[in-house]
């Protein structure tokens, strides 16, 4: 049996949502079929305080039917969540649980959203150091040290999502031009809600005390000069993703481009996606496809039961390629990577786990 879990939802609202839009279940119901195994569809809520089973809607894929029951917690869980894990008590479940070699594969735990961590992780290895943007904690000096080596530097939040709450300060001749885009959770699409000010080199200081009340929270890192589709800047979102045979591979990669009045790439900010082929990036194709497994490979060991992630990616305009940063909650649109690459790489876990076991 195979579990299909999702930590951020009750039960009784999952049952509801098999029955009214029973898309998801019937995407599983094909592989398990295929495969020959059943499935457990459960909350990560309704484990047992003693991790030994859950209340779930079980399916048997010889006699086709669903039904709810009380079972044995599988050994292997796919987990369908599209937010990182903030709830502790889940978060030290999971980790009693993978103590007990019972797999969930691509739980979001918040702490891999930390992007100074990644940063950090990526630039202490020789294959990357020289592919990461310098980057550094956010405080006045060092955005002062970076303006003036780099000329322009864009300020993000470490622990941050869609685009929102960046700043971009730039130097120029006589004063400061600075881009923000909004940190509201609501301000999404519109790129008139990106604010452009100039200010004199003077108030520099003042800008950085009225915006950043909390710097400990905030990264600097050098700006890079994205290569640009048509005057309007681009980077590349690649998914990789574990398969069937426990190997890494790149499933999907899009160019996004930035609106006719942005430097932000971020769809939520008004960023639209692109073919390669439009783009003419096919020369680029294996570049970035060996860099994106690499990355993964380096991440995969220190977030051991991750399976998938989503790794921006960019182009310089002299064609180097540098990486931006790690979602390990991509999105995700087409059919193999939703739903056949991930539970082909549980299968994999499930089989293995049997040989074990038995």
């Amino acid at each position: 049996m195979i579990g299909i879990s999702m930590p951020s939802v009750t039960l009784n609202h999952e049952l509801k949502h098999c029955y009214e839009n029973n898309s998801i279940f019937n995407q599983y119901k094909i592989l398990a079929k295929k495969y020959q195994v059943d499935l457990c569809m459960f909350s990560f809520r309704q484990i047992s305080t003693n991790l030994k089973r859950v209340d779930a809607l079980v399916y048997s894929c010889m006699q086709d039917n669903l039904i709810r029951k009380t079972v044995a917690l599988p050994r292997v869980n796919i987990v369908r969540n599209t937010r990182y894990v903030l709830d502790q008590g889940q978060i030290n479940k999971f980790e009693r649980l993978r103590d007990q070699d019972i797999h969930f594969i691509n739980f979001p735990l918040y702490r891999q959203a930390n992007k100074l961590q990644n940063y950090e992780l990526l630039q202490s290895h020789d294959q990357f150091k020289n592919h990461v943007p310098p980057t550094k904690r956010l405080s006045f000096e060092q955005l002062n040290s970076f303006i003036r080596q780099y000329g322009k530097v864009v300020i993000k939040p470490i622990y941050g999502s869609k685009g929102r709450g960046i700043t971009i300060i730039e130097k120029d001749q006589v004063q400061y031009q600075i881009c923000q885009t909004p940190s509201g959770k609501n301000a999404f699409r519109n790129s008139r809600n990106q604010k452009m000010v100039s200010i004199p080199y003077s108030q520099l200081k003042k800008f950085y005390h009225e915006n950043f009340r909390n710097p400990a929270s905030f990264l600097v890192q050098q700006w890079i000069p994205f290569k640009e589709f048509n005057g309007r800047p681009f980077d590349i979102r690649a998914v990789v993703q574990k398969n069937g045979k426990n190997k890494w591979q790149l499933t999907s990669r899009v160019a996004r481009v930035a609106n006719k009045k942005g430097q932000i790439t971020n769809l939520s900010q008004g960023g639209e996606m692109v073919s390669f082929s439009i783009l003419h990036l096919e020369k680029y194709y294996m570049d970035i496809r060996e860099f994106c497994l690499e990355i993964a490979q380096t991440f995969a060991k220190l977030y051991p039961w991750t399976a998938e992630m989503g790794i921006d990616l960019a182009i310089d305009k002299n064609g180097k390629l540098w990486y931006i940063e790690t979602n390990f909650c991509p999105e995700k649109t087409r059919w193999a990577t939703i739903y056949k690459t991930p539970f082909e790489y549980a299968y994999y876990l499930y089989t293995r786990d049997l040989n074990i076991y038995l």
